[in-house]
């Protein structure tokens, strides 16, 4: 990467809506720290970059973070998300949630982060729209459990595909490559992100990100599926808007996909939206209804109408009902 192609990276970096930088991972520092990513780790912006990443890091994570990025450098995973602690130079600490992937380079190896602070997801802002997102799980013998209502990037047919082969919504020339990321998410207990081509309609497939996500310790695993769509390029030349609008994405699923092993075995699930699961998954997660409608950038009222909907579709009548529900489901996932 010569230096015009570097300071071209740089600028659309610092402007991208979300806490973003980019790192070196060869030597574990920073490179390029946008404004919103310096204010999460109190430090200014020239001060980071040049640091090393790992000297920011809460020192019983500072080893995982070291492996995290030899993973990368070694093509051992594609990307992964998750939390980490930062300690600010007022001796504060401060938990953020991480999604980072691998960004290659004619001569480099990069990782681009995504952070968001765990009382702050609003960061994301509200330009990510949930229909651009499907939720699936599959069960142990990867055969779909659940997906969310509607599933446009998969053609709209949602609950149609429950019982099928994950492996079936796969073109068969992009299968090994899939099956290879699933392998190495499944071996690392580490998030895989693939870039593949899955079936949108009867003889018709398309491009679409998924990402991987093991969600037990079994042996083959339940697997998560987070399905997103290939943004389209912003500015001519851009290389990085992809990557940056990608990670938003998978954070605002993870909120929903870490419900799901509840959800999906209550009757009620079937008939949620995507919007009423991302809801659903805030709800489980302890948030209160105005924190929901403020991440959302949806009205207290809006959130409680959609909360009316779920009481109604789970058969309960009430928060704490709709949670003891989900309890019981939860207890009966296999020991």
């Amino acid at each position: 990467m010569d230096d015009a192609e570097f300071d071209e990276l740089r600028a659309e970096l610092k402007n991208v809506p979300v806490a973003a930088i980019l790192t070196d991972l060869a030597t574990c520092k920073f490179l390029v720290v946008n404004a919103a990513a310096a204010q999460l780790f109190g430090t200014p912006a020239q001060e980071l970059v040049g640091s090393e990443v790992v000297s920011h890091v809460h020192p019983a994570e500072q080893e995982a973070v070291k492996q995290a990025y030899a993973a990368l450098a070694a093509h051992v995973v594609d990307g992964y998300q998750v939390t980490r602690r930062v300690v600010r130079p007022d001796g504060t600490e401060l938990t953020l949630n991480v999604w980072g992937r691998r960004i290659e380079t004619s001569r480099d190896l990069l990782g681009l982060w995504v952070l968001t602070s765990q009382a702050d997801e609003q960061a994301l802002g509200a330009s990510v729209r949930p229909s651009n997102v499907v939720l699936a799980i599959t069960d142990h013998d990867w055969q779909l459990e659940y997906v969310s209502p509607g599933a446009q990037l998969l053609g709209g047919r949602g609950s149609t595909l429950v019982g099928a082969p994950l492996l079936g919504l796969v073109h068969p020339s992009a299968a090994p490559e899939f099956l290879a990321a699933a392998s190495r998410a499944v071996a690392n207990r580490l998030a895989a992100t693939v870039l593949t081509r899955l079936q949108v309609a009867r003889d018709r497939w398309d491009y679409r990100y998924c990402l991987l996500v093991p969600m037990c310790e079994h042996d083959p695993p339940r697997l998560g599926v987070v399905v997103t769509p290939v943004p389209a390029l912003g500015q001519a030349g851009s290389t990085i808007d992809p990557h940056v609008q990608h990670c938003a994405l998978e954070a605002r699923a993870a909120h929903a996909l870490g419900a799901l092993p509840a959800v999906v075995r209550h009757p009620g699930a079937a008939d949620l939206s995507t919007r009423q699961l991302e809801i659903l998954s805030r709800l489980i997660e302890g948030d209160a209804v105005n924190d929901i409608a403020r991440s959302l950038y949806l009205s207290n009222t809006t959130v409680r109408n959609h909360l009316t909907a779920i009481y109604r579709k789970f058969g309960v009548h009430s928060q704490a009902e709709l949670l003891a529900a989900l309890l019981r489901a939860a207890s009966r996932d296999d020991p």
